[in-house]
């Protein structure tokens, strides 16, 4: 799998989501929206003999993606027990396994499905293609507890990847991912050597750990739309970069870094279902590229058809009984590159506010709590409990707000709306616009001296 090996780590106390009866809940899965088309429920207990007929158990062009994975995967370490659940396995060998030039240190399992190619396919795809085309892709599973290990459930097919999530070091960070390649009819440029992607990271921010209970993930996938799920939440709505609606194969795995030292774990999967949607697809917003003579880099043609749709997020007030009013996340609209935000827990998404030093951070969409009858003031308070900025607005449906100056760190964002107030943490990131290794960085370390002795 064409994985970023980024993991963005949050210093700092992150605030943890609680749970009130009777409170509005963000954007939800409808399941009465999707007919169930295939899938896995995984009932009959014994080896991988009795999922053979969805499923094959190593990629079709071999058994390791190579990088920074240590595992080889076959059949053997696939199982389903008599609970109704298929555990992916991983465990460490005695010796290691000659593959491809590597010696490799694990035997590891893996799904990938064997539909064949259904009929909402795009022109132009490859063929011999298989797979699905649009969708709803859900699995129900319990993540593995190492920190070198590596889980995923994702869909791949020439020339498209998208990964509905990503789990490891440590498990409490899950990511999802779109990668967009090059492709002849839609996107001319060189095959595999340019590509588009957009990726976004989420925390567990407790009670326990994420690998303690099962959890749902979910992509839904239209033509126009990519909604992902978290527990039936949706986290990220995504307009700007999207699949062309090549079939794309499902694939569930259990990687081992090649850090790892760890004898063993286990990725126990529950169910693995596709839906197709109740309702005609719309049809695909792109038009196919003719072929150009010496073009050197993929054009942005979903981003030149679709329009620059911006990064948004909605909020709305919620006062839990007994409890300070807070600000639940109600939609995630076209996440910056490495938005990191608190996953949705017992179905209310509470997550610190993040921003970004630029004019292309986010807007943040508040909605009144009194139906526009208050106007809106704010504050901004540093680490100090300073003032650094304010504003006020007109009373209003809903405001928007913006900090693009904003210097990166950690605030307090304070709201006034008529008798509400609302306390918000804040965080502003920042990057660089270009990286440049100086000779010192890239100079080899010098000799430590030895310690000296007690």
């Amino acid at each position: 799998m064409l994985r970023s090996v980024f993991w963005l780590i949050m210093a700092g106390g992150l605030a943890s989501a609680t749970t009130a009866a009777g409170q509005s809940r963000p954007d939800t899965l409808r399941h009465a929206q999707w007919q169930l088309l295939w899938g896995s429920e995984f009932n009959t207990p014994g080896d991988s003999s009795v999922v053979a007929d969805h499923w094959r158990f190593a990629y079709p062009w071999g058994h390791n993606l190579g990088g920074y994975e240590d595992q080889y995967y076959s059949g053997q370490q696939v199982a389903v027990d008599s609970a109704g659940l298929l555990h992916l396995r991983a465990r460490r060998r005695a010796e290691p396994r000659p593959y491809a030039g590597r010696q490799l240190h694990y035997e590891s399992a893996l799904l990938f499905s064997t539909h064949r190619r259904d009929s909402l396919m795009s022109a132009g795809c490859p063929e011999g293609s298989t797979g699905f085309s649009f969708g709803l892709f859900e699995i129900r599973c319990r993540l593995p507890r190492k920190e070198a290990s590596s889980s995923s459930f994702w869909l791949f097919g020439h020339p498209d990847e998208v990964d509905v999530f990503e789990a490891g070091s440590p498990p409490e960070i899950i990511g999802n991912n779109i990668i967009l390649w090059s492709h002849p009819y839609w996107r001319p440029g060189p095959l595999g050597a340019d590509k588009e992607s957009s990726q976004s990271f989420y925390y567990w921010p407790g009670p326990g750990s994420i690998t303690d209970d099962f959890h749902t993930f979910a992509l839904s996938w239209q033509p126009d739309e990519m909604v992902y799920y978290f527990d039936g939440i949706a986290i990220r709505h995504e307009t700007r970069y999207l699949p062309l609606g090549c079939p794309l194969d499902v694939i569930a795995n259990l990687a081992m870094m090649s850090w790892s030292r760890d004898r063993a774990d286990t990725y126990d999967i529950d169910y693995i279902r596709v839906y197709t949607s109740r309702q005609p697809a719309p049809t695909p917003p792109v038009t196919p590229v003719g072929p150009v003579v010496g073009v050197g880099r993929l054009p942005r043609a979903t981003v030149a058809v679709l329009g620059e749709a911006g990064a948004e997020m909605s909020w709305q007030v919620q006062e839990p009984p007994g409890q300070r009013p807070r600000l639940a996340l109600q939609q995630n609209l076209n996440p910056r590159e490495f938005n990191f935000l608190a996953l949705p827990v017992r179905q209310r998404w509470l997550t610190p506010l993040v921003a970004y030093h630029d004019v292309n951070s986010p807007r943040h969409r508040i909605a009144s709590p009194d139906g526009g009858r208050s106007s809106l003031s704010w504050t901004v308070y540093d680490l100090c409990g300073q003032p650094v900025l304010s504003g006020q607005q007109l009373p209003a449906a809903g405001w928007e707000l913006a900090w693009p100056t904003l210097a990166p760190g950690a605030y307090s964002l304070r709201l006034r709306m008529g008798t509400c107030q609302v306390r918000q943490t804040m965080y502003v990131l920042g990057r660089p616009d270009e990286v440049v290794f100086t000779p010192e960085w890239l100079a080899p370390p010098t000799q430590l001296p030895a310690a000296a002795n007690d």
